[in-house]
């Protein structure tokens, strides 16, 4: 599924510099199409293929895991940036 080295966060005064794999980056782009694919579906037929629901699933693992989002502690769903280092 994903490479699993981790994403780097490096912050300067203004901007927040991310690297990751490209082949996890090349992944990304794929599960934002199939994300964006179904949307447009959802927007148009208020249905869409549990295909998808896959790929929306891989594109959100994908973003935490590849962003490096933190999870907030005491909310069941929510992430934040990390904080600067």
């Amino acid at each position: 599924m994903q490479n699993h080295e981790k994403a780097t966060v490096k912050y300067t005064k203004e901007d927040a510099i991310i690297t990751m794999p490209i082949e996890n980056y090349r992944k990304m782009c794929g599960y934002f199409n199939t994300f964006n694919e179904a949307m447009n579906e959802l927007g148009e037929t208020m249905d869409f293929r549990l295909s998808e629901l896959s790929s929306m699933d891989y594109l959100r693992f994908s973003m935490q895991h590849n962003l490096g989002f933190e999870k907030i502690k005491g909310h069941w769903s929510d992430y934040k940036i990390p904080d600067r280092k």
